[in-house]
């Protein structure tokens, strides 16, 4: 009964102050527990990400992928991979503004082909396979991350250009993405 009494005035309030019964508030969280980013982009996620440490061995992210945080020292380079890379690689290049998008390996021929060529067009877009994505298409950038059950052309290119090189979240902003690690497609530790 308590529940129901606190429940009807928190609604009382909500309505009083100019809000709408029943109409979805931008900042509080999705499906995914994380509320939408301030940019505005449909779907984008605000992630938090903690501190951005230069650090050894692996590191317990959040989210999968993940949305930044400690990594390691060197960074990955961008392009496309067909191998899996490691997240904490990763993790530093989208500090350095990379967009880093991930696919299952499930993705048919076409989308493939179509990321690999998202990746070829940019100097800070990172293509990989991520075998746990929850989604078939993961779009990431520091501190923001979009999931898509389908390749949406549109969708992903408005998120590469709001997110990528010098982004609002970017903490490195124009940092490179080249002369770190790997060797896209196949070769993530070279």
């Amino acid at each position: 009964m308590r529940r129901v009494v606190l429940a009807v005035a928190c609604l009382a309030a909500a309505v009083a102050c100019g809000g709408k019964a029943g109409a979805p508030n931008p900042a509080s969280p999705g499906p995914s527990g994380f509320p939408a980013a301030p940019e505005g982009l449909p779907g984008v996620l605000d992630i938090p990400v903690g501190s951005a440490k230069h650090v050894n061995g692996q590191v317990s992210y959040p989210t999968a992928p993940p949305a930044g945080g400690d990594h390691q020292a060197v960074w990955q380079n961008c392009g496309f991979y067909s191998a899996v890379i490691i997240d904490e690689a990763a993790v530093h290049s989208l500090e350095h503004g990379a967009v880093w998008i991930t696919y299952r390996t499930d993705i048919d021929s076409a989308t493939k082909s179509k990321l690999t060529a998202l990746a070829e067009s940019g100097t800070h877009v990172l293509v990989s396979p991520y075998p746990s994505n929850p989604t078939l298409i993961v779009v990431t950038a520091w501190g923001r991350q979009l999931r898509l059950e389908a390749f949406d052309d549109a969708q992903v290119a408005r998120f590469v250009a709001t997110y990528a090189k010098s982004g609002p979240t970017v903490p490195e902003p124009g940092a490179p993405c080249r002369g770190g690690v790997g060797t896209p497609p196949d070769r993530p530790n070279r």
